[in-house]
């Protein structure tokens, strides 16, 4: 080994300390300014941050000139609106042959429900917040639970079951708890992505009262 030059063990500081998430937005930045990128402050309506960032990643790539459009980025990244999402969904042939009912209701907290007329009428919600679209069902009731205890223990080790779903518990305007089967998405995703996730719950929710249907008092 060349005089003076130190091993790997030897140059590690054992005070050294562990990188925190600002080192690594750091390091991100410094990695774009290597790049030859720029930063450039935006103010824009909260609704258009979507298109921004179509627009961003495109404006990473060399000069584009005219191919930039900013219709197009509005039309294929900005984020989906329940008023948006239910007029796409009405057009689908699921619900045009209904299928699928859809209704929406307004208020203060907007949603959109479907009923799976082919799966005895099985109602899914969908919620629309900022960046996240959330799609959920009811699974039983919490008091219609044998034994809560071993249920839960039985449902954390079924994960596996229920691609894209999770279960977890809830409280009904009512009051009453629930155990509820959900997916969460991007509000920028697409339709396709939409309804896989709408047609998976409803299909994980058979599955999941086959597999759950002993442990329930009804």
């Amino acid at each position: 080994m060349p005089p003076g030059k130190k091993t790997g063990d030897e140059q590690k500081s054992p005070l050294a300390k562990p990188k925190t998430s600002a080192d690594y937005v750091r390091n991100m930045r410094q990695r774009l300014a290597d790049a030859g990128l720029v930063k450039r402050e935006f103010w824009i309506l909260p609704e258009n941050v979507g298109a921004l960032r179509g627009i961003e990643k495109e404006l990473r790539q060399p000069f584009l000139g005219e191919r930039i459009k900013l219709e197009y980025f509005m039309m294929e990244n900005s984020n989906w609106t329940i008023n948006s999402l239910s007029k796409a969904l009405a057009e689908l042939d699921l619900v045009t042959t209904g299928a699928i009912l859809l209704n929406v209701t307004d208020g203060d907290e907007p949603s959109i429900s479907l009923t799976m007329v082919e799966l005895g009428d099985l109602p899914i919600y969908i919620a629309i917040s900022g960046d996240q679209i959330l799609v959920d069902t009811t699974l039983v009731e919490v008091a219609n639970v044998k034994d809560v205890h071993s249920f839960n223990a039985l449902v954390l080790r079924a994960r596996d079951l229920f691609p894209l779903t999770s279960v977890g518990v809830e409280t009904l305007g009512d009051g009453t708890d629930v155990y509820c089967m959900f997916g969460a998405l991007s509000s920028a995703s697409t339709l396709t992505v939409v309804v896989q996730e709408i047609l998976t719950l409803a299909d994980n929710v058979i599955r999941a009262v086959d597999a759950f249907e002993d442990h329930f008092a009804i």
